[in-house]
């Protein structure tokens, strides 16, 4: 029922998203309405675990961590690429706690979750009957939850998330199966440039390496 539900959603996103951009033309291209139809019937569902490992300054104080993610994805098998919208949510472990000041005392902060929402563009550049291997690169946000360890902290600490800009590219292999089945085994970078307001360590860059493996049913 969930997988519906938020397959449902995405294709009313994406459905909302290109009805805007053909409205404002000046005339409707319904050779364009046929061909997103068409996409949209050949739209999936796939969900994939990886493994989330920071790097840079955020790799002082989150160790690595599960990664589970949700993606819907709408090819285009004509030009050899497809499109995804998709969320992933880890929940690492804090190695060392970060910590914020109010200019008098520190307070200890730890990191709840992390969740990254993100766009992304796929190009296939060789393929065989069943296997396909490309190219990805995502753009989205990227956000880490956090919360004080104590009240005093909690009074120090106005926001609920640390948030970032999130760039990354990829590669991936793709293989199908005789009943339509897919299997995904990629690698992504994950460039995070994050910085923690009023903290003793502002500057949390990281490049997260991020293997996984993911399945269309």
């Amino acid at each position: 029922m969930k997988s519906q539900l938020m397959k449902a959603f995405f294709i009313t996103t994406i459905a909302i998203l290109a009805a805007c951009s053909l409205s404002a033309q000046d005339y409707y291209d319904y050779k364009e309405l046929d061909t997103l139809e068409s996409y949209l019937e050949n739209s999936f569902l796939k969900i994939g675990v990886g493994y989330w490992m920071p790097n840079g300054e955020l790799s002082q104080f989150i160790d690595n961590s599960p990664l589970f993610e949700l993606a819907y994805v709408v090819p285009d098998s004509n030009k050899n690429r497809s499109f995804e919208i998709g969320i992933q949510l880890a929940v690492p472990q804090q190695k060392e706690f970060f910590l914020i000041t109010d200019g008098i005392e520190q307070f200890e902060v730890e990191a709840t979750s992390i969740v990254n929402g993100y766009l992304k563009f796929n190009k296939y550049f060789f393929k065989k009957p069943n296997s396909k291997l490309g190219l990805g690169i995502a753009l989205g946000i990227a956000s880490i939850f956090v919360d004080p360890l104590d009240a005093a902290g909690a009074q120090s600490l106005d926001y609920d998330s640390v948030n970032s800009v999130l760039v990354a590219p990829g590669l991936f292999l793709d293989h199908t199966f005789n009943d339509d089945s897919m299997v995904q085994f990629s690698i992504d970078v994950q460039y995070t440039p994050f910085k923690m307001e009023r903290a003793v360590t502002r500057d949390l860059n990281s490049f997260t390496v991020v293997p996984k493996i993911a399945y269309r049913f």
